[in-house]
Formats: C-alpha cells, structure tokens, sequence
C-alpha cells in the first residue's frame, strides 16, 4: 500500500484527481439547480452525472502519465534509482488525500442509488418514463365508494356563445389548448378529451354528478363569446364535493392573443389547487400546443371527423375529409405533432385495410405511396412532439408499420409506463402482446383512471387483469363492462375469468352458439 501511495504522491496524482472531484461535484449540483430554469430535458442530470463519473478513469490516466511543468505538458519519466532507493515517505496527509479522493468519488457515484432509494424507483433514462415495479397481482381496485384525488379535474367543453360553427371549433380548441396545458402539470391527474367531450351544452346533469361520472374531485367549465376581431373567454372552477365555485375570471383578448389565455387559466386552477409550478411545468404548458388560430380550429375540425370515424360510422369516407383538414393544420402550423400523428392514421389503415381504398387488391404502387405518405407524417410527428412520451407513441407507429422490429419492447416500455393519460388509436395493437404484465396493469388502470368513459380503455383494462392472472378482479370488471353494454369482448372478459377461476361449469353455460374458439378452449381445459 505504501509502494502505491508513494508511487501516485512521486507522479503528482492526488491534487488533480482531488480537485478533478470537487469540480465535477459542483458542476453536477449547477445542472441539478439550473436544470429546470434553463429549460434543459428533465434527465440532463443523469446525462451529466453519466459523463463525469466516466471521465473521471480519463483524468487518473492522464495525471498518471504526464506531468505538467512551466515548460509545459511533457510524460512522466519513470523513477531512477535513487528515487528508489530513496522513496519519499508517506506522510499523514496523504491517507487523508487519499481517503477524501474515494469519499468524493463515493459521493458522486451515489447520486443514482440515492435517487432510487427517495423515489422508489430506478433513475430515469427519460423525464417522462417511470418503470412500475408492483408484481401482477399488486394493484387492487379502489372500493366504489372511494373519494377522487384531490389533484384530479375534468375540463368540459366550453359552450360558445353565438351561432357560427367557426365559433364552436374554436371554443373546442381554446378547451382542448387548456386541458393540454393542464395535462403539462405532472401532479395533476386531468381527465382526456374524450371523456369530458362527452359532457358537452347547456343542459348537462348537475356537477357533482359529472365529477362522479369521471372520477375527479374539481371540474372547470366556461364560455367562449367572439365579436368581430375581440373574444371573450369566462372559466370557473367548481368543487364538486359541495358544488362550491373556487375561482372564476373573465377574460378579454383581442383575438391574436387568445392564446395567453390558457396558461393564464391553467396557472390560475394550480394556484388554487395549491399545485407550485416549476418553470419546467411553465414552459410545457406554452408548449402544449399551437399557437396558430385558424390551424387549432382545422385540427379540432379534422378531430370531429376522427373521432366519429373510430365510432363506427363511414370510416373510408370520414378519414379521406379528416385528412385534408390535418393538411390545413400542419401546413398553417409545422410544429403540430399531434395533426401530423392523427393524420398518418388514414395511410396506416390503408396499409392493414386496404378494403377502405374501395379496392382489396390494391396495386403495390398505391400502397408503397401511402406506406411513404404515413412515414413523411410520422416522421414530422416525432420531430416536433414535445415531451419523451409523444415521442415514444410516435416511435411505436413506426415501428408497428416497419419490417423491423428490433426496438419495439423498448419504445412500448416507454410509452406505457409514462405518468402521463398519453394513449394512441395504434399502441394498444402493441399492449396486447406486451409480456409484462405489471407495465400493462398499471398502464390500463391509468389509462382507465385519466379516460373513465372510453369503452377501449375499459376493455383493455379487463384483457390485462386476465393476463395477470386476477381473475376475482376481471370478474368483477367484467360486470361493470355489461352494465356500460361493451358487447361481444366484455362477455368474454367474463369467460376467460371463470375459466381462469376453474369455473368450468359457469363458462359453459355462458357459452354462446357462435363462439367456436372459446368452446375450443372449454373443450382443453376439460381435458
């Protein structure tokens, strides 16, 4: 040991290695602090811890091996025989040095495991993606009868004021801009689209009773009036334990800056709801959407045709007329990731449904056509998202549609176990063949807790409760699917359970006269 010490005091080692240290402990605590104010991605510390801590083998390497003198920087010659003879002794002070070298090097090389240990979780590759780590059957249901989160608000559609249909789109659009900038919140859980949609006019049930329908304990309502080139915008929001009105603020914009508006609302329900805003939340609340007029009322024109398109209704027909409303969007506004991301959706059914195009035998010139249209999309989708989980969303497009698959475990991982409601039409293709069954658990609950009133939600959190193998809880959410009459999958949410459950007799005579597979799969586990 002495040798060692020695031999690193003789090449000048311990001063640069030591001072090394403290500037890379102060350099990772500046972007630690600054991280949020400089607008830099939320995981840019682990970034920076993962370069210093890495340098730091560099820096002992190069002291080791060069000294540097007045005439400049010049190899360390080896230790002649006097030195050797002769070594200099060890002093005090250099077990000290030497002991405060690995206790900074501890010091930094502990920040990942004290992350983990106050989080209780891994350190994030992303500021979005969080891996959930509850085994399959650790994630009860609530009782019926449980109180929402006090941090949970739905934004109903707000009514507009006048007759014009421009007016109804864009107050659909000033709703959807608040909720999104709402959504950018992370402590807050915001209710999506289509859920709160669904509550739309003047004669709507009572608040508390829409609270309860959604499952958040504050709801925001308001008004949007247009008069020549001047909008005037009302909101209030409303406890709906008491129906108690909390906050409520008229605003009058000239219509150009309309767009101050819904960071004004959204500051204004956090504030109330005793929600700090960082800057980092500031500045992704101004980055929720467009700030273009006339392109968030194409988009909220193109979103009706969608949205009536996945319903059922003429879905060749629809998606054709949604298409050119997203081109208006995109063109009018080039950062908007979500017009280019649902606008891919009409070439990717094209590509798995060809039917729609009016030919089944469609041409491999047409269809290698829309395949490079729905790439061009969705590549302007994953440029301009503006937060990780978009991305990965985007990414899982993409790889849905490709030959290769290589990557798509990683992009579904991060898409679904992000603490965001983000869902897409194409994702849920990949949950259902997702093998972890703790992911897609807590990913369906969410997905149900943020969207309570999508059918496909409901489903798709039935289907992962079977894959986990808690067949008392898809019992009983297969109940809760009949009452909301999903059809054909709820009642086989249902028979999977009371197969899972060994009750075999019950699946029987559940069975109906058309389902071979399911009589099939009674039939083997009979024996």
């Amino acid at each position: 040991m002495n040798g060692v010490l020695q031999e690193l005091r003789r090449r000048k080692v311990f001063r640069p290695a030591a001072g090394y240290l403290a500037a890379a402990w102060i350099s990772f605590e500046v972007v630690a602090g600054v991280e949020g104010a400089a607008g830099l991605p939320d995981w840019s510390d682990s970034v920076a811890l993962i370069v210093l801590v890495a340098a730091f083998p560099v820096v002992l390497v190069i002291v080791w091996m060069f000294e540097f003198t007045p005439d400049g920087i010049r190899r360390t010659p080896p230790r002649n025989a006097a030195e050797a003879d002769a070594p200099p002794p060890v002093r005090p002070l250099d077990y000290a040095v030497m002991a405060a070298i690995i206790l900074f090097a501890g010091l930094l090389a502990w920040q990942p495991v004290n992350r983990t240990i106050r989080t209780g979780a891994p350190p994030l590759a992303s500021g979005d993606a969080v891996n959930i780590v509850s085994p399959a059957n650790a994630d009860p249901e609530p009782p019926a009868s449980a109180e929402p989160p006090e941090l949970t608000v739905a934004v109903l559609p707000f009514l507009a004021m006048s007759a014009d249909d421009q007016d109804g789109y864009f107050a659909d659009g000033l709703t959807e801009e608040i909720l999104n900038s709402l959504a950018a919140v992370p402590e807050l859980r915001v209710t999506s689209r289509t859920s709160a949609f669904q509550f739309r006019g003047e004669d709507l049930p009572p608040i508390p009773e829409i609270a309860a329908s959604l499952g958040v304990a504050h709801v925001l309502e308001g008004s949007v009036r247009r008069a020549g080139d001047r909008v005037r915008v009302t909101a209030q929001l409303i406890r709906a334990a008491d129906d108690t009105h909390l906050w409520s603020e008229a605003y009058d914009r000239a219509f150009e800056d309309v767009f101050a508006i819904q960071e004004e609302i959204a500051s204004s329900v956090a504030e109330v709801l005793e929600v700090v805003l960082s800057e980092t939340s500031r500045r992704r609340m101004r980055n929720s959407g467009t700030r273009n007029v006339e392109a968030f009322i194409a988009f909220q024109q193109g979103k009706e045709l969608w949205d009536r398109s996945h319903e059922g209704e003429d879905e060749r027909g629809l998606l054709e007329r949604a298409d050119a409303f997203f081109e208006t969007a995109t063109t009018l506004a080039p950062d908007y990731s979500e017009a280019y991301l649902l606008q891919s959706d009409w070439y990717a059914h094209q590509l798995s449904e060809p039917e729609l195009t009016g030919d089944e035998s469609i041409d491999a010139e047409r269809r290698e056509t829309a395949r490079t249209r729905q790439a061009e999309l969705l590549e302007r989708a994953w440029e301009t998202a503006t937060t990780d989980t978009r991305r990965a969303i985007v990414e899982a497009n993409q790889i849905l549609f490709s030959d290769d698959w290589t990557d798509a475990r990683g992009a579904i991982e991060d898409a679904i176990t992000s603490r965001e409601c983000a869902h897409d039409n194409w994702l849920q293709d990949f949950v259902t063949i997702y093998d972890n069954p703790a992911h897609r658990r807590a990913y369906t609950r969410r997905q149900v807790d943020c969207d309570p009133l999508n059918p496909e939600a409901r489903l798709m959190r039935g289907q992962a409760l079977i894959v986990a193998g808690d067949y008392d809880a898809a019992l009983d959410w297969a109940e809760d699917l009949a009452a909301r009459d999903l059809g054909y999958e709820s009642e086989v949410i249902r028979f999977d359970a009371l197969l899972g459950l060994g009750r075999l007799d019950e699946a029987d005579a559940f069975l109906q006269p058309h389902w071979e597979y399911e009589r099939m799969r009674l039939a083997a586990m009979r024996g």
